[in-house]
């Protein structure tokens, strides 16, 4: 006998489990998106560990969270939009109400991933913008280097995404 668990328990679950794993891996998603974006000749940071103790110093410990407000704030929808199109996909690829084969449970998760796509790039976009400013500060502090044409700091989110 199979439990069917309501569609706002599996929203709820989503949000926090999203909330969690944003909360937990954000600074070093921050670290690995500031290390990637150096340019040769210019490196701020000499590693991983390098990048965050820079970043506490010159931000704050909620430095490390730069951006991290456009995941916190999207995650619950984007969660929604994938567990609500993954449960509407199989519903649709069933056959007369029984079980999915695995081609066809692929399909259901790829559509659904698909649809969670339409969210999650804009999403990236804002929180890589966010985080790189971050950088672009701590090299202007450190190096004391004029900006150049694409090293812009946003005020925060609305300013990024104007």
């Amino acid at each position: 006998m199979s439990q069917q668990i309501s569609l706002p328990a599996k929203l709820i679950n989503g949000g926090v489990a999203g909330i969690v794993g944003v909360t937990c891996v954000f600074p070093i998603d921050l670290a690995k998106t500031r290390l990637q974006n150096q340019r040769q000749g210019q490196q701020v940071y000499k590693s991983m560990v390098d990048c965050l103790i820079k970043t506490v110093r010159s931000e704050g410990y909620f430095g490390m969270y730069r951006g991290a407000a456009v995941n916190l704030t999207l995650v619950t929808p984007e969660k929604a939009i994938k567990l609500a199109a993954n449960d509407f996909f199989r519903c649709k690829l069933s056959k007369d109400g029984r079980g999915l084969t695995v081609f066809r449970e692929m399909l259901a998760g790829c559509a659904a991933g698909m649809c969670q796509v339409i969210i999650t790039t804009p999403m990236e976009m804002l929180k890589i913008q966010l985080q790189d400013a971050g950088r672009l500060v701590i090299k202007t502090r450190l190096q004391s280097l004029s900006k150049g044409a694409n090293e812009e700091t946003y005020s925060g989110i609305i300013d990024c995404f104007r």
